[in-house]
């Protein structure tokens, strides 16, 4: 990599690769380009105090020539073909990241020739406004220490980034990668009571979120364990034991971890393990 600060680029500015490029523009120095169909949406992601911040690159292989590490946030089935187009201008100085999910370092590896050191990084939505978790795979033997500390320092600027082989990746998937869909259930039970009370929907929206956010923030500063927090809040005889009394007796716990579980065998099922 050279002394001077690295050029990133990515391919592919939808919702991952945009929640990336954007959070950069933001917090670190690095150059940023970016590449999709239309240059609208990557100039879009400059903040409003800096615009130009994401220049805009008219094609995936300009920008692989130009940028140091190079994000690939298309779909797993474009990639096979991104990674042909793009190889010819790789060399031992780049660094290709894939934000693709399902498709594995072995892939990568053979995808670039073996002509550069490649990394996994596993996003999730909350990235989307800069409370993500990224799990990442740094386990290609050709990644220099300094390049796995620049991609968590990338990374860990998102959100929280965890290092993980690749083996755990469809447990993270499972977890962390569909978590926000669990969580965004319950809140929706949540909200649908809220309403049949009374509250009118954008209320009971922020009311729900606001309580799920303080919890969440409690359960991450607070060293007693979630079990702990939930008996803090049901006081003997109260409304809160009532309730979750109720949910117990429908065995939400159960089926929280055989869905989570279930994920994790679909994701490797699509992995072909």
């Amino acid at each position: 990599m050279p002394s001077a600060e690295p050029v990133l680029g990515c391919i592919g500015c939808g919702n991952m690769g945009g929640a990336v490029v954007r959070g950069l523009a933001d917090k670190h120095a690095l150059r940023l380009l970016g590449h999709d169909h239309t240059r609208a949406k990557v100039e879009a992601l400059s903040p409003a105090d800096k615009p130009g911040r994401v220049e805009w690159s008219d094609s995936p292989e300009a920008l692989a020539a130009e940028a140091d590490i190079i994000v690939l946030a298309v779909k797993p089935h474009q990639m096979a073909d991104m990674l042909t187009r793009i190889r010819p201008r790789l060399d031992a100085s780049k660094l290709v990241v894939s934000l693709a999910a399902a498709f594995s370092l072995e892939q990568l590896r053979r995808g670039v020739d073996g002509v550069c050191p490649v990394a996994r990084v596993m996003p999730n939505l909350p990235a989307l406004v800069g409370k993500g978790v990224f799990a990442l795979c740094l386990d290609d033997p050709a990644l220099t220490e300094a390049r796995k500390t620049l991609l968590r320092e990338l990374f860990g600027l998102l959100g929280m980034a965890v290092v993980l082989p690749e083996d755990k990746f469809p447990a993270f998937s499972s977890l962390a990668g569909c978590g926000p869909a669990y969580a965004c259930l319950f809140m929706e039970g949540m909200h649908n009571a809220a309403v049949t009370m009374g509250f009118k929907a954008d209320v009971a929206k922020q009311l729900v979120a606001a309580t799920m956010e303080g919890t969440a923030r409690l359960a991450q500063d607070s060293p007693e364990s979630f079990a702990d927090l939930r008996v803090r809040v049901c006081s003997p005889g109260g409304v809160t034991i009532y309730a979750v009394n109720h949910l117990e007796r429908t065995a939400v716990r159960g089926h929280v971890a055989d869905a989570v579980l279930a994920a994790m065998r679909r994701d490797r099922e699509m992995s072909g393990e």
